[in-house]
C-alpha cells in the first residue's frame, strides 16, 4: 500500500446484505480517576437501562515452588469491569479499567448507527474516568463467507497463496494475517484471512473469514477522536472493497 491515500471524499456503496458478522471500536484510554465498582455499577444501571449488565472478573493463575521442592498452583482474581448488552443482544459494550470495547453483532447495520449507538458509552466513559489521552484505538470488522465444496476462493477475495503448492497438496484450511503498516499515516491494518473447515456430522458449508483490524499508531488526544475515526473507517472500507471481488454485486 506504498501509494496509498486517506480521501474522505470517496463514497462507497452501503451493502444491504454485508457477510459482516461482528463490528468493533475499541479504546484503549487508561482512567485518571480510576472506576469504583458500586458507583460505576449503580450509574450503568441508570444511564443504559436498555442493556442487561454483568460484571467480569480477570483470573490469574500460576505455579510456585516452595522451599521443600513441593510445587503448588495459586490463582487470583480480581474485578474487571461489566459487560452490557442490549435486549436483543445485538450491541454488546466491554466497560474495562482501562478501556471501552463495543461491538455491534450481525445483521450490521451502517457506520452512523453504529456510532449512534457507542459514543454515549464512551461519553460515560470520559465522564467518570476523564481520561486525558486515548492511548490507541482500533476499528475492527469480521465478515463471514459460506464457501461451496468445489468454489475456488479466488472467487470472493484476491489471491491467497497456497502452501507447499510444488507436492501438489491442498490445505482444508489455513490461517493468514499480514500487518500492513500505513505510510504517511499514523495507522496501520492487520487482515486476518482464515478457512473455516466444513463439519461433516452436520453438512455445513465450508467458510471464508476476513478480519479487518485497523488501529492506530500513536496516542489520539480527545479533539482528534473524531477525525480519526473518520480516517480508519474511510481504510477499513477502502480495504474490504479492494480485497473482496465485486462486494457490490455480491453483497447488494
Amino acid at each position: 500500500m506504498g501509494n496509498f491515500s486517506i480521501d474522505l471524499s470517496e463514497q462507497f456503496t452501503s451493502l444491504r446484505n454485508a457477510p459482516i458478522v461482528e463490528a468493533v471500536i475499541q479504546f484503549n484510554a487508561p482512567p485518571v480517576e480510576p472506576f469504583e465498582q458500586t458507583k460505576l455499577k449503580e450509574l450503568l444501571e441508570l444511564r443504559f437501562a436498555g442493556y442487561k449488565l454483568h460484571g467480569q472478573v480477570q483470573v490469574e493463575a500460576g505455579f510456585e515452588s516452595s522451599v521443600d521442592g513441593n510445587v503448588a498452583m495459586h490463582h487470583k482474581s480480581h474485578w474487571d469491569g461489566f459487560r452490557l448488552q442490549s435486549d436483543d443482544c445485538k450491541y454488546i459494550c466491554q466497560w474495562k479499567r482501562s478501556s471501552l470495547v463495543f461491538s455491534r453483532l450481525q445483521p450490521y447495520e451502517t457506520w452512523p448507527k453504529l456510532l449512534q449507538a457507542a459514543m454515549p458509552f464512551w461519553t460515560a466513559y470520559q465522564e467518570v474516568g476523564r481520561p486525558d489521552i486515548i492511548e490507541g484505538i482500533g476499528v475492527r470488522f469480521i465478515s463471514q463467507i459460506p464457501v461451496k465444496e468445489n468454489e475456488k476462493l479466488s472467487k470472493f477475495v484476491q489471491k491467497i497463496h497456497p502452501p507447499l503448492i510444488g507436492l501438489g497438496l491442498r490445505a482444508n484450511s489455513f490461517f493468514h494475517q499480514d500487518t500492513i503498516p500505513l505510510k504517511g499515516y499514523p495507522y496501520e491494518v492487520r487482515l486476518i484471512r482464515t478457512l473455516q473447515p466444513a463439519a461433516e456430522k452436520s453438512g455445513s458449508r465450508k467458510i471464508l473469514i476476513v478480519d479487518i483490524d485497523v488501529s492506530t499508531t500513536r496516542a489520539v488526544t480527545l479533539d482528534q477522536l473524531e477525525k480519526a475515526l473518520n480516517e480508519m473507517r474511510y481504510i477499513k472500507n477502502k480495504v474490504f472493497f479492494t480485497y473482496m471481488k465485486d462486494a457490490e454485486e455480491r453483497f447488494k
